[in-house]
């Protein structure tokens, strides 16, 4: 038992680390001691975060004001994320009430005794709402031409005889 132990504690050398797969020698040089220059370069990146952090600290001790505008940027983004969900909400609803909608009137013209009565209701009763397009279908010709039958008022744009 105190082989076994003793085996898995003790440090690899680089012999040992080259006959072991990746997984394994990852796993063993992540509890492994860091070497100088890993260490070094700890100690600098450490000095240079207490010295940013410092340097915020007298800044915002200097300038009340900095605190002030970032506590109102914050509420800014709290009122546009609110605002947001509420949109979203209201979407969802909007839809929720859309698709239950159409599915009662689905179910209303499924019901009907005839195929006649089911399509009177089916058109009296769109599923979904149509939406009146309001682009211009016609073309300059076009509207040239229902322009002058309008302003005929004797009819003899369309009247043949």
């Amino acid at each position: 038992m105190t082989g076994q132990t003793d085996r898995k504690w003790r440090t690899a050398t680089g012999a040992d680390l080259k006959r072991m797969c990746p997984q394994q020698r990852a796993r063993h040089l992540a509890y492994a001691e860091p070497s100088k220059e890993a260490k070094g370069w700890m100690a600098a990146s450490k000095q240079r975060v207490r010295a940013q952090l410092a340097q915020e600290r007298t800044a915002s001790e200097k300038n009340p004001q900095h605190g002030l505008d970032s506590k109102l940027h914050q509420d800014v983004l709290v009122g546009q994320l609110k605002a947001d969900e509420a949109r979203n909400r209201i979407r969802r609803m909007r839809l929720q009430y859309q698709n239950l909608r159409a599915q009662e009137i689905n179910l209303m013209i499924s019901c009907q005794p005839s195929a006649q009565s089911a399509v009177r209701l089916e058109l009296l009763l769109s599923a979904q709402e149509r939406k009146m397009n309001s682009t211009d279908s016609l073309d300059q010709l076009q509207r040239r031409r229902v322009e002058e039958i309008l302003e005929d008022e004797r009819g003899l744009t369309i009247i043949r005889g």
